[in-house]
């Protein structure tokens, strides 16, 4: 059996990880349509072009790209909370420890995810559909300006998500050592 490193429960690690990396995405959420405003595109062209590759389009791609924008978000979270508990160095046992945590964990994912998602799928797609898309000639004239905004996204979704996981860690460790002291 692996080893764990928290004083809490596997799946209360998960818990908080997931609701962490919720955090993280709300964080961001505003901050895409600001982006979006500044482009001068349509207000949730990013989540939109997230979800042009099923097919769909409209408002219905708007709708599905943001949860599925949440819903990547979440895993991340989870998968950020039981690496800390299943790896010693992993383990986020402060705020300062969490946030540069989550930062690391946020670039992770650009470079491993965003960058090649975007190069070999996302680019392409919208290259292939601007005679539909309107606002694909303004995203692809500004792709360096998104890759850099998404990079600092990035880094914001980390210091949310890392931040949010070393306080509900520490709070649920300090109820849990109060609750076994009073039995």
């Amino acid at each position: 059996m692996t080893k764990f490193y928290s004083d809490l429960p596997f799946s209360m690690m998960v818990k908080i990880g997931t609701v962490s990396g919720l955090v993280g995405g709300f964080a961001i959420f505003l901050s895409i349509f600001m982006i979006d405003l500044d482009l001068n595109v349509g207000q949730g062209t990013f989540y939109k072009v997230v979800g042009l590759p099923l097919g769909i389009s409209g408002t219905l791609a708007t709708l599905v790209g943001m949860i599925l924008h949440m819903l990547t978000a979440a895993l991340v979270g989870a998968i950020f909370g039981v690496c800390s508990g299943l790896y010693r160095k992993l383990r986020v046992f402060s705020l300062g420890r969490g946030m540069i945590s989550g930062i690391i964990t946020g670039l992770v994912v650009f470079f491993a995810f965003f960058i090649p998602i975007s190069n070999i799928l996302m680019i392409p797609m919208i290259q292939s559909s601007s005679a539909t898309f309107g606002d694909a000639s303004r995203i692809l004239a500004n792709t360096n300006l998104i890759m850099f905004g998404a990079l600092e996204l990035h880094v914001v979704y980390g210091i949310a998500m890392g931040g949010f996981f070393a306080i509900a860690i520490q709070y649920e460790s300090k109820k849990q050592k109060i609750l076994k002291a009073s039995v």
